[in-house]
């Protein structure tokens, strides 16, 4: 973390500003560019954005100051507040927009529209702005007015159909992950446009899409849809063949991933460490190089493996499999990935300082590095409205009385 009175290091994107009106779809588009130094400024509604009331909270309290979810999200951006309700507060975006190098949206559909705040309409002040709109369907189309978030993603793309256990019923993948993919597309798209705008000058608008963000991370099954009419379903963590290549499996202390328990070429190199151990009862047998004999005897294949996997333990297999040249390991938890020694190594958790609550916060890094432009943690995530000063008077011109004005009407 960057210390006050210390002069960060040379960044990648430290040249950029962004402005983020965002909710929790496309708020962790304007983070990836703010861990690469560019100067992001959250715009938030007067008493702050919808997503610091997302939990958990520090202390089980709840506040938009100690959301752990916002602090996540936000580290490294600066905060201003607007009410983009009131025209005064849209002339003020406006303004910024016009100073900036790109603009994230993730709002409702119309929302933007419904303000005046458009692509076409901030490009006539500002031709080289390349703007970034993120929804759950995308713009146009017959779904491009509809409302959505990260679930919409997910089940509209075919992918939440193949998630889950065979007995159950579709199973939305934990966490945030379709806004996380949709966000990953819009930060290197923009970046392209921006790329692009130093030949042309002119900026453009950038369209993402979380249901198509999701589609074109579905691997196999539209291909076998497409090749072979198949429609691919629940497979209880297993590969996409169904040949039982790719477990989780127990152990003896926990849990372990196991790939390439199919046969190749006539071998399996997984049977074979299992025969060594003298634990393979038939799975030496001719019989299991067939395919279809596999398919249909899976769970015997299955039974006699987790037997032996059973008998060792995490690092156990880790070690050995690593002689073998196979991909298997354990499957860690939390503390022991922020003890893991090779995230140590890099440096991966990093110790971020929030002065309001006189406490210090291990973060998850930047899974990356530039030897040249590092990434950098500058600062936790600004409090609601922390920069209006900063950026209204220094930046805008606005006086301090013009400020405490759209601060007293609710503008700020």
């Amino acid at each position: 973390m960057v210390e006050d009175g210390q002069v960060a290091p040379p960044s990648a994107l430290g040249h950029l500003r962004v402005l983020e009106i965002v909710n929790e779809v496309g708020e962790f588009c304007g983070k990836l560019m703010a861990d690469l130094g560019a100067d992001v400024v959250r715009v938030e509604p007067p008493g702050g954005a919808s997503t610091r009331q997302i939990g958990p909270f520090l202390g089980d309290d709840p506040g938009p100051e100690r959301s752990i979810h916002f602090w996540q999200y936000n580290a490294n951006k600066r905060s201003i507040t607007l009410n983009l309700d009131e025209t005064e507060g849209q002339a003020l975006l406006a303004r910024l927009a016009g100073r900036a190098d790109i603009l994230i949206e993730s709002m409702p559909p119309g929302y933007m529209d419904d303000r005046g705040l458009l692509y076409e309409q901030l490009r006539e002040s500002n031709p080289g702005l390349v703007y970034a709109s993120v929804s759950a369907f995308g713009r146009g189309g017959p779904r491009g007015n509809f409302k959505g978030g990260d679930l919409a993603g997910w089940a509209s793309s075919g992918y939440m159909y193949t998630t889950g256990w065979t007995w159950h019923r579709p199973t939305r993948p934990w966490g945030r992950q379709a806004s996380h993919a949709a966000s990953l597309y819009a930060v290197t798209a923009a970046l392209g446009a921006v790329f692009n705008r130093w030949s042309t000058g002119e900026g453009q608008h950038v369209d993402v899409s979380l249901q198509e963000a999701v589609a074109s991370t579905v691997e196999q099954d539209s291909p076998f849809y497409v090749g072979d009419n198949v429609i691919s379903g629940r497979r209880n963590n297993d590969h996409a063949n169904g040949l039982g290549s790719t477990k989780i499996l127990p152990c003896a202390d926990g849990w372990v991933h196991l790939n390439g328990l199919a046969w190749r070429n006539g071998r399996n190199r997984i049977v074979e460490w299992i025969a060594d151990d003298g634990m393979a009862e038939d799975l030496i047998d001719e019989k299991w190089h067939d395919d279809k004999y596999r398919r249909a005897n899976l769970d015997h294949l299955l039974d006699v493996v987790t037997a032996w996997t059973k008998t060792k333990t995490r690092a156990e297999f880790f070690h050995a499999g690593q002689e073998r040249g196979l991909e298997c390991g354990p499957i860690t938890n939390v503390a022991e990935a922020i003890d893991d020694p090779q995230l140590k190594h890099r440096e991966f958790w990093v110790d971020v300082e929030h002065p309001e609550v006189d406490r210090t916060f291990t973060y998850p890094g930047a899974p990356y590095m530039l030897s040249e432009t590092p990434w950098s943690m500058r600062h936790a995530a600004p409090s609601v409205g922390r920069d209006n000063a900063d950026v209204f008077t220094r930046e805008l011109g606005l006086s301090e009385d013009e400020l405490a004005r759209l601060r007293q009407r609710g503008i700020v």
